[in-house]
């Protein structure tokens, strides 16, 4: 049997092609830029409607672009060699390369994030071996819903390997239930620099001592150093998600978020600068509350008393309705900016302590 390697890829075997000049979308009649967004449109990815591809609502992982398996038509390849030819690059480009650290959809009716997705890239493994040589030199974007203790202790590893050699772009999401602590409610916390970012008060600690003008370094084994391993990086798309109670704790960290300044090779920097946030807003079902009430502390909440918290009310209002918190969601994206010419004053890698 031949491996990846070994097989002759259609597109290689110098076989004639039929011109198919009887063909609207080759004989002229179609303009070239609309056969190319028909071909677009034909092998864009999309989420399937049949029953047993759908997500159950009530799953950590059912969330807006993410309702059911997804899935790229490849039989408009199979109709012939000159349609094969012409498209054939578009599958890997167009498919989106997504992996869940923990919590995330069943792969084959396994639920194979309870064995693999909390540590390692055990699935980045098995999805990219399966990939030709000219399919992965196609994969340029990567997405990875991830719980932070992935983050700080798989990420920067991850970033070493084959696969992620021609990747130009690394999206990370960090779902309401990703946060540290959050089955206690805890405050949001998120520090690149350094691992150990389970606690608010650290990271609040850490934001005074920049005021003051204090350089946090990135130490080499904290997740915002392992961008620079990516040579073919150029944009970082973080994607926050928090319930409408941490609000205004998530909208801080986006704003010093906006200030970080992630070290790359020779001097550059991924940064924030100039780029405008983009924000959303979705309700859930109401599998998405705390085990604790954000706004009495309670694991239930206590209405009969003369003046009951207004969040408690709200909160039962929506759980008696099936509905979880409104939830909101922040994207930030960073860009490749290389050095000035004769001034370096980015912070800079040191060995960790």
């Amino acid at each position: 049997m031949l491996s990846n390697d070994e097989v002759l890829a259609i597109q290689d075997n110098f076989r004639p092609i039929n011109p198919q000049d009887s063909s609207p979308l080759f004989n002229g009649r179609i303009p070239p830029e609309i056969r190319d967004a028909i071909f677009q449109y034909a092998l864009a990815e999309y989420t399937k409607t049949d029953p047993e591809s759908q997500y159950q609502e009530k799953t950590s992982y059912y969330r807006p672009g993410y309702t059911g398996k997804r899935a790229v038509c490849i039989a408009f390849l199979l109709t012939c060699r000159r349609v094969y030819h012409e498209t054939y690059r578009l599958v890997p480009v167009n498919k989106e390369h997504v992996f869940w650290h923990c919590n995330g959809p069943p792969v084959g009716g396994v639920d194979r994030n309870a064995l693999y997705g909390k540590w390692g890239w055990y699935d980045e493994t098995q999805y990219f071996e399966k990939l030709q040589d000219w399919q992965m030199s196609l994969v340029k974007d990567i997405h990875l819903f991830t719980q932070m203790y992935w983050l700080e202790s798989c990420f920067p590893a991850m970033c070493w390997k084959k696969f992620m050699e021609g990747i130009e772009k690394v999206k990370i999401t960090i779902r309401r239930g990703d946060w540290w602590w959050n089955e206690s409610n805890q405050p949001l916390s998120i520090t690149p620099h350094k691992r150990g970012s389970q606690y608010a008060n650290a990271m609040l600690e850490d934001w005074k001592r920049e005021e003051r003008g204090h350089i946090l370094e990135f130490l080499d084994n904290s997740w915002g150093v392992g961008f620079a391993r990516l040579a073919s990086l150029k944009e970082f798309e973080l994607e926050m998600e928090t319930s409408d109670d941490k609000k205004d704790e998530l909208m801080a960290i986006v704003k010093k978020a906006k200030t970080w300044k992630f070290p790359m090779e020779k001097g550059a920097v991924l940064s924030a600068e100039g780029l405008k946030e983009e924000t959303s807003t979705w309700q859930p079902a109401d599998h998405f509350w705390s085990d604790l009430c954000p706004y009495c502390g309670n694991s239930k909440c206590v209405l009969d008393r003369e003046e009951p918290l207004k969040g408690c009310v709200e909160r039962q209002r929506l759980m008696s309705e099936g509905k979880g918190p409104l939830c909101h969601i922040v994207k930030v994206k960073w860009r490749l900016v290389l050095p000035p010419k004769h001034s370096y004053s980015y912070p800079r890698v040191i060995e960790s302590l």
